[in-house]
């Protein structure tokens, strides 16, 4: 389990790395096109958006994988034994019915819809936009299938005060 874990963390943070390096290039050419060359890139804009929500799908599902996603802890806190394992639980369980009800059969619908569609600029097919969605389902269900074990196991190691502030940040 640890090493599809970090196999996972591996290969989604390297992909997310890249993508962010590359909208950060973009985005300045869009930048330097407007203000310095007067002439905008019709191109930058649709690229960010697509860009933006693919990234921003693939760093939920990563967040959940480290445990730094958003959550209200003070009901786990104050619980012990039993009760708390339990809480703790609930968090992946939700984030599996979330992404199988939203993510995967609501992205696949989407992207039925959407594959008949071209998008204005790029001319790519809309259903690998909304590709994202059911990606993104995926992995968060992976990801939320190896924090159940971990949890049941007791070895599911908790972000620290650190990586939470920096989490709330992003």
């Amino acid at each position: 389990m640890t090493r599809l874990r970090r196999l996972l963390d591996l290969c989604i943070g390297s992909v997310c790395a890249v993508l962010l390096a590359a909208l950060v290039v973009v985005l300045c050419w869009q930048v330097f096109s407007r203000y310095a060359l007067g002439t905008p890139s019709t191109l930058t804009e649709e690229t960010l958006r697509f860009g933006v929500i693919w990234l921003s799908l693939l760093g939920a599902a990563y967040a959940t994988g480290q445990g730094t996603h958003m959550a209200i802890d003070l009901a786990r806190d104050i619980a012990t034994g039993r009760t708390r394992q339990v809480l703790e639980m609930l968090v992946p369980v939700a984030f599996i019915v979330f992404a199988v009800a939203v993510l995967i059969l609501g992205g696949m619908r989407g992207m039925e819809i959407a594959s008949r569609q071209l998008s204005p600029v790029l001319r790519v097919p809309m259903g690998w936009v909304y590709a994202s969605l059911p990606v993104s389902g995926v992995l968060i269900i992976l990801y939320s299938l190896l924090n159940l074990i971990d949890i049941a196991r007791g070895t599911r190691p908790r972000p620290d005060g650190m990586d939470k502030a920096l989490s709330a940040v992003e």
